[in-house]
């Protein structure tokens, strides 16, 4: 196997951060022209629908060479937006966007360039996720083919939970900010919260940085199909939905991030080449219910990080390239599910330095018949689960279609009753536990492995 090592994978990292720096140059907005919407004629009385003077503002400064659109204290009600390039709308400490809760004020991103490679159920209908429902992509900021952009501050940008009878589950209403085809967009400091829908949606972004960015409530937090050189760094995503997600991305950082979550704490649906999570802390339950669980209220926290390219609907292409390193996780089902599908292979995936504690469900690592992983490894990895009379086996590890399978130095806990089986496999061509072990009160535990070549224990 021809893996990574921890320093090699630093060195990689570093590199990718000067990356962006590069890509990324601050731009020089303070030394630019700003224009206060406030002093233009919007009025920050929760009252008020200020979209046009408001876009007014943002066009003028785009036209005039860019600079920052400051939206000062209060409570400023708009509709959907439209952000151009070289514009930094900058929301000052006690300054709030709000979503007003007239539908018929909202417009729809409608695409311009080809973004079917993306849609995930169907090309039509109220709950089809796809970038040509002009009903599902109804939203409060839309930035198309803009570059050189930055949304910051120390404000709020809010959804308010606009409730839209004919949007997704009969209830979904705009998402708070949509991107498609654009380059060079920070993300700085500012807080997003109760999203009618997803936070962030975005469509083919490059080059992009999400820095210390807060959501609460919500769906989805930041969800992005097509993503090359995007950094997620110091966030606090707090999510009804999943917190991250999304897929083709290449060379997608997740890195000294806080992530709780009523669903998964980052799932990709789709390809990636090239995807890095670290120093990063997962917890559950969430803090916000999942909203679509209505009067259950659900709040457990699913998977920590659950890769399912095709999981839903038929997408063809690879995982490769997978470092998660350097996470705590605490009061989950699952830590890691890993699941392919019809057209998913993968190979290349790294997985060390992990404390999870409070687990009440297995790693899992899983493929339809005919597609396989190539390598697999999990390194220096301390789970302490929770297990009961219902807990199924196997209760700590489970893997099948692999043809190569490390575990290295990987510590398995278990309190209470549980089934006698720890580790289960199958169909895993050269299975190697290396200082592996598994902890529990009887001493019963046993690996179970089916179709599978021989265990080599060091």
């Amino acid at each position: 196997m021809n893996f990574i090592s921890r320093k090699t994978n630093s060195r990689f990292s570093a590199l990718i951060l000067r990356s962006f720096l590069i890509l990324l140059p601050a731009a020089s907005f303070a030394q630019q022209t700003s224009y206060n919407i406030e002093k233009l004629g919007a009025r920050g009385d929760n009252k008020t629908v200020n979209t046009i003077i408001i876009n007014q503002t943002i066009a003028k400064c785009a036209a005039e060479g860019g600079g920052t659109v400051i939206v000062p204290q209060g409570i400023f009600l708009t509709a959907t937006l439209y952000l151009k390039s070289n514009v930094n709308l900058h929301l000052n400490k006690g300054a709030v966007l709000k979503g007003t809760s007239d539908m018929k004020l909202y417009r729809s991103f409608v695409p311009e360039t080809d973004l079917t490679k993306y849609n995930t159920i169907s090309t039509t209908g109220n709950n089809s996720n796809s970038a040509y429902d002009t009903v599902w992509t109804k939203a409060l900021i839309i930035a198309q083919g803009v570059n050189r952009a930055t949304i910051s501050g120390e404000g709020h940008i809010d959804g308010d939970h606009v409730f839209n009878a004919k949007g997704e589950e009969g209830m979904r209403g705009p998402h708070t900010i949509v991107i498609a085809n654009c380059k060079d967009l920070r993300f700085e400091n500012i807080t997003i919260e109760k999203a009618a829908n997803y936070a962030i949606l975005a469509y083919d972004l490059q080059n992009s940085i999400f820095q210390n960015v807060k959501i609460q409530q919500g769906w989805d937090g930041i969800h992005i199909r097509g993503g090359r050189n995007i950094l997620l760094q110091q966030c606090n995503l707090q999510t009804g939905d999943d917190a991250i997600a999304g897929g083709f991305w290449e060379n997608f950082r997740v890195q000294n991030c806080s992530i709780n979550s009523a669903c998964n704490g980052i799932r990709v649906i789709m390809p990636v080449n090239g995807f890095f999570v670290n120093d990063s802390r997962f917890t559950g339950p969430g803090k916000y219910a999942h909203r679509t669980s209505g009067a259950a209220h659900r709040t457990n926290m699913l998977a920590g990080i659950y890769i399912q390219p095709g999981g839903w609907g038929l997408v063809k292409g690879n995982i490769e390239g997978v470092r998660i390193s350097n996470l705590k996780m605490h009061n989950m089902n699952n830590p890691f599910i890993f699941e392919l599908h019809e057209g998913n292979n993968a190979k290349d995936i790294v997985v060390e330095q992990i404390k999870a504690d409070s687990i009440k469900n297995p790693i899992a690592i899983h493929s339809d018949s005919g597609y396989n992983y190539k390598s697999v490894l999990f390194k220096n990895v301390s789970v302490h689960y929770i297990t009961d009379s219902k807990t199924a086996a196997p209760w700590a590890f489970g893997a099948s279609n692999v043809e190569q399978l490390r575990l290295e130095n990987v510590k398995f806990y278990a309190s209470g009753v549980k089934p006698k089986t720890a580790v289960q496999l199958k169909n895993i061509s050269a299975p190697s536990l290396s200082k592996t072990n598994v902890y529990s009160a009887d001493h019963t535990d046993e690996v179970d492995a089916v179709n599978s070549g021989m265990i080599k224990l060091n």
